[in-house]
């Protein structure tokens, strides 16, 4: 007894019809074991040790395979492999769908085998060189990556960005209440860009400011840097350039509470909630108070206020308090020596010279009369108790 390519027992040399697939009876050993290689691999042409027939047979085994006269392998025929005998069905399937698959197999001959290209994924210097602004900023580039590999979409790995906990931490000021942003990100540096060239064109040190929050605030403010520039200007020329800047920082921080020291002259123009016209009007009633202390006259911002309604800038202030500054003198030094109980200051000046005032101008006019009068007196006066000159 042989084994054939499935393990079955059987008379040597023939072949179980109902398990064609097995060959035939060969094999000293078990499939895997010996010379039986299994199912696995083609049946072995019956192999008599050399091509004599064996006692009793006129042919050898090959002859008669070669031959076709071995039952279940006569698609040996002729040396070739010829049809299947008639009515051999191939298990599993039918001849039809065998020549199915025959003709798909014949397609793919001298194909190279399907591989699996994967997907592709993005590497964090790749996404790095698309979204360059993410880089250095905490894990802003890491939040990007992640949603982008997960959904596939620069939109929604933006998105992620956005609400991600730090992004406010390196974005201060971009967001409204409302959640929608002021400006894109590219927009937020390039703003921030200008605020810095700014401030160091005026001999300022910027992260300063923006370690204060300062150029976040005005982000917030919706400060724009060509807004900006005019403020910066402004206070450097009222409180740097000017011949007057101790006078006009001293005026400020007295009437405005704002210390102007150092870099802080330029707070105000770093305040997102004054308006630039409240700072320009304010820096102008500064100007005009630093005139006026300058000749030791005491102005308040109401009587700057109205100068500056009335017309009076800085030039013009300079020179109403030079004259104002002798008047006052002259008028308190007459009310003295006419024994008057009245005084001058810089508001009788205002009154008189700018607003022209009749009441100030009359007060005015009779100190001076009457030390006309005394100095030349003319036939017929005489003083009064009041020391005043009385007409003949």
């Amino acid at each position: 007894m042989k084994y054939n390519l499935l393990g079955q027992l059987g008379p040597e040399g023939e072949v179980n019809q109902d398990a064609p697939q097995g060959g035939p009876y060969v094999f000293d050993n078990p499939p895997g074991q010996g010379n039986n290689p299994g199912i696995g691999a083609p049946a072995p042409v019956a192999d008599t040790g050399d091509d004599d027939a064996r006692e009793g047979e006129e042919r050898s085994e090959l002859e008669r395979l070669l031959a076709g006269d071995i039952s279940g392998r006569e698609g040996f025929e002729g040396g070739s492999v010829g049809s299947p005998p008639p009515g051999t069905q191939l298990e599993g399937s039918d001849e039809e769908d065998f020549s199915s698959k025959l003709e798909a197999a014949l397609g793919r001959f001298g194909q190279p085998n399907p591989v699996d290209i994967p997907e592709f994924v993005p590497t964090p210097n790749q996404i790095e060189s698309l979204v360059p602004w993410l880089a250095g900023k905490g894990d802003l580039l890491q939040v990007y990556t992640d949603a982008y590999i997960e959904t596939g979409s620069g939109d929604f790995a933006i998105a992620a960005v956005r609400q991600s906990e730090s992004y406010s931490t390196f974005y201060p000021g971009i967001t409204r209440d409302d959640g929608s942003l002021r400006m894109n990100e590219t927009q937020y540096e390039s703003t921030r860009e200008g605020f810095f060239r700014i401030l160091l064109e005026n001999g300022l040190n910027p992260t300063i400011f923006d370690g204060l929050g300062k150029v976040a605030s005005l982000i917030a403010g919706d400060v724009s840097v060509p807004e900006f520039k005019t403020r910066v200007e402004q206070a450097r020329a009222a409180f740097v350039d000017n011949p007057l800047a101790e006078e006009i920082k001293s005026y400020y921080t007295a009437n405005f509470d704002i210390n102007l020291s150092d870099n802080a002259v330029f707070a105000a123009a770093l305040d997102p909630d004054m308006s630039i016209a409240i700072l320009s009007n304010q820096i102008d009633q500064a100007e005009i108070g630093a005139e006026a202390a300058l000749r030791n006259l005491d102005l308040n911002t109401t009587q700057a206020q109205r100068l500056l309604q009335a017309g009076i800038t800085q030039q013009g202030a300079s020179r109403l308090f030079a004259r104002g500054a002798d008047t006052i003198g002259t008028l308190n030094r007459l009310s003295r020596i006419q024994n008057r109980d009245v005084s001058f200051n810089v508001e009788d000046v205002i009154q008189s010279q700018v607003f022209q005032d009749p009441e100030s101008i009359r007060q005015q006019s009779l100190l001076i009369q009457q030390q006309q009068g005394e100095s030349s007196p003319v036939l017929g006066a005489r003083r009064t108790q009041a020391g005043a000159v009385a007409g003949a």
